[in-house]
């Protein structure tokens, strides 16, 4: 169900070539830049939601990006990529980041053998690649040092209310968001806006999804609290606010003034984002646009 983990894809069935092709080169683009400034292992790490963060910060400042035939990273494959842009930088730190807390973040108890085995691989050949990402952006890294420290602090607390517990991951995903706008405060505001929707959102469909293990284990589950007893109730509950917060962004993000790659956004941050969350709801459900 959670395919908030991966990347936020656009939702192919009403993609058109155009914004395919600019996607793709935008994601072997941001590829060649982790390659090109933190090495050849942290570009296959490419699995969040890096791309997305290119090609909004681009079409926000309108930065068209110059698309150009360069070699595949770790390939003899040469095809068309996005050049270095400054969304493009931004996405790899964030990509580098987000994946060195990810793993940090992971319970040790909880995974297979062979995910063991991958925490480790990945822990020791992405260490540098994180160092210099968070030595060129000490901003960007007290961001995640921020969330784990408020993250930390609710599981203490034990909150029951759901908006309380999902507080960390939208700080984290606000302030992400935030980075991606322009100097213009309005802009600002309104990514913060939507990057905690969506944060609010990953974390109850995460807590829906580790219910049984949190169950099991006694550990804190912002579901168990509120009386919920069964994952499958725990995964609706989950659904139905998902659902709720993916429509709060919708508005915040039509009062957005994109300048570029409109309809390709669009595809992903609505289409793609309730496809995320509820694949049937995307296809059956038309989206209601409620602009300012």
């Amino acid at each position: 169900m959670n395919r908030m983990k991966g990347r936020m894809r656009p939702y192919l069935p009403e993609l058109t070539i155009r914004d395919y092709n600019t996607y793709q080169w935008y994601q072997r683009g941001v590829r060649r830049q982790l390659y090109t400034t933190y090495g050849l292992y942290s570009c296959y790490g490419l699995r969040y939601n890096g791309v997305l963060f290119a090609v909004l910060a681009d079409s926000l400042a309108g930065r068209p990006a110059t698309c150009k035939q360069m070699r595949e990273p770790g390939t003899l494959v040469w095809r068309q990529m996005m050049c270095q842009t400054k969304g493009i930088r931004l996405a790899a730190q964030v990509e580098v980041l987000l994946s060195w807390h990810r793993i940090q973040d992971a319970q040790w108890a909880d995974l297979p053998f062979y995910k063991k085995v991958r925490r480790v691989v990945d822990t020791v050949l992405l260490r540098q690649a994180y160092r210099k990402a968070a030595a060129e952006n000490p901003a960007l890294e007290r961001i995640f040092v921020q969330e784990r420290d408020q993250a930390n602090v609710q599981m203490t607390l034990n909150a029951k209310n759901y908006l309380l517990a999902a507080e960390p991951k939208g700080n984290l995903y606000g302030a992400l968001y935030s980075v991606l706008a322009t100097d213009d405060p309005n802009q600002r505001k309104s990514m913060h806006y939507i990057g905690s929707c969506i944060g609010r959102a990953a974390y109850l469909l995460d807590k829906a999804e580790s219910f049984s293990r949190d169950k099991d284990k006694g550990r804190y589950n912002v579901f168990l609290l509120n009386g919920i007893n069964d994952r499958n109730a725990a995964r609706e509950n989950a659904r139905r606010q998902a659902l709720a917060a993916v429509n709060d962004l919708v508005r915040a993000y039509g009062m957005l003034d994109v300048k570029l790659n409109r309809t390709l956004l669009d595809n992903i941050m609505i289409l793609g984002l309730r496809h995320a969350i509820e694949p049937l709801d995307a296809e059956s459900q038309p989206v209601h646009w409620e602009l300012p």
